[in-house]
């Protein structure tokens, strides 16, 4: 497959233009076959990989490379602070008080039955996942993993180089590039669904973590105002940089409504769930259960019923469905919730002293959990220097 050729995976072209322009499918043409330049060289490197990766972990801790450094680690540390150098540090902090302005066990509902949900659901995606048979298997593990890596992003400081942000979502970007060389060397043939881990699928899970779980906050009656919404995105924009995700394909995505042409246009080249997607969520759906049972001292049985009708609030019944997302009574003790949730928080923006204490408890339970997760053992951590097999 050369560049020139759309991925039969993602629908027709000639539809595609006539729905969202030229100018849109052009660009989607390019990204289907682009990667991320900086951290794909991590993976072509004549250093051992074990010591590249030592060398980036530091790199990254430091918030700069190191005099011997190899030029790859020297390059990527590079493009990670040019991310962050023109950031606007003051709307960062005000999206990071929003995020804490909402329990993080709620967050959690957000992430798991909104963000990964959304994610597994396009086969491209989950194609790769599948493909290392760790996703299904270890489906705790890898939920741990990702909350591991969104709890760091909001504590103080730490999209700033050197910080516990800015370093683990180095290592986020780097476990991409060793994924997509890891997939690559397995399946060279590229015509179904384009390069692995490309720019639009890296532009859909960025949507997972700005569009996806703030439109599921609403449903739950956490409904934002137009200003929360532009800085919960001025924030993701920096972190979406740190990614390696091409800043032309950020540009102008500032809000919901700004996001909307381009939410629909990735959707229409995502491609429909597929057998690997509804194992992946089912293994989720199971995980987060059993997460929640340690938590609350809970049967996992009703809880898997609670997960189910959390992924039909925030996504609707339509990718439900196509997902095998059983219907549940619980639903409409969840959506019951709904008003009372919306009341209590806008009672709480109207109280600043209250909204204080809320962000400090919020901030001290993520501490907490961040903590509780941190063990040094998550794939984006261990797989690229070769401790263990990818995820």
């Amino acid at each position: 497959m050369t560049r020139t050729d759309w991925p039969a995976g993602r629908g027709d072209r000639a539809a595609f233009t006539r729905t969202h322009g030229e100018e849109r499918a052009a660009r989607f043409l390019t990204a289907f076959h682009e990667g991320d330049p900086v951290g794909d060289a991590l993976f072509t490197a004549d250093v051992p990989r074990a010591a590249l990766m030592r060398q980036l972990r530091s790199a990254l801790r430091a918030g700069e490379a190191a005099p011997g450094d190899a030029p790859q680690v020297a390059a990527f540390l590079d493009d990670m602070r040019a991310a962050v150098s023109d950031a606007d540090w003051e709307q960062i902090e005000r999206g990071r008080r929003v995020y804490l302005s909402i329990p993080v066990l709620t967050h959690s509902v957000a992430l798991g039955p909104g963000s990964l949900v959304n994610t597994y659901s396009s086969p491209a995606i989950s194609t790769v996942l599948v493909g290392t048979g760790r996703l299904v298997d270890g489906a705790l593990r890898r939920l741990i993993d990702t909350r591991n890596w969104n709890y760091h992003l909001y504590a103080a400081g730490a999209l700033e180089p050197g910080g516990g942000g800015f370093e683990h979502t180095g290592m986020v970007r780097a476990m991409h590039a060793y994924a997509r060389a890891q997939h690559l060397e397995r399946h060279p043939d590229t015509g179904e669904w384009g390069l692995p881990i490309n720019a639009i699928d890296m532009l859909r899970t960025w949507f997972d973590f700005t569009y996806i779980p703030y439109r599921g906050l609403a449903a739950m009656g956490y409904d934002l105002t137009e200003e929360q919404i532009r800085d919960v995105y001025g924030m993701w924009q920096v972190v979406g940089r740190l990614l390696g995700i091409p800043a032309d394909l950020l540009a102008g995505l500032d809000d919901h409504e700004s996001s909307e042409p381009m939410v629909q246009a990735v959707a229409a080249v995502a491609g429909k769930p597929d057998d690997g997607s509804r194992a992946l969520v089912d293994a989720l759906v199971g995980a987060t259960a059993a997460q929640l049972a340690l938590v609350l001292g809970l049967p996992e049985g009703p809880l898997v019923e609670r997960t189910q009708a959390q992924i039909r609030i925030i996504h609707g019944d339509e990718l439900a469905d196509w997902l095998a997302i059983p219907r549940t009574s619980m639903q409409v003790a969840e959506l019951l919730q709904v008003p009372v949730v919306r009341q209590r928080y806008d009672f709480l923006r109207q109280l600043p002293a209250e909204l204080e204490r809320e962000i400090a408890t919020n901030e001290a339970m993520l501490t907490h959990l961040l903590a509780a997760t941190e063990d040094g053992k998550s794939a984006y951590e261990t797989a690229p220097a070769g401790e263990e097999t990818a995820a």
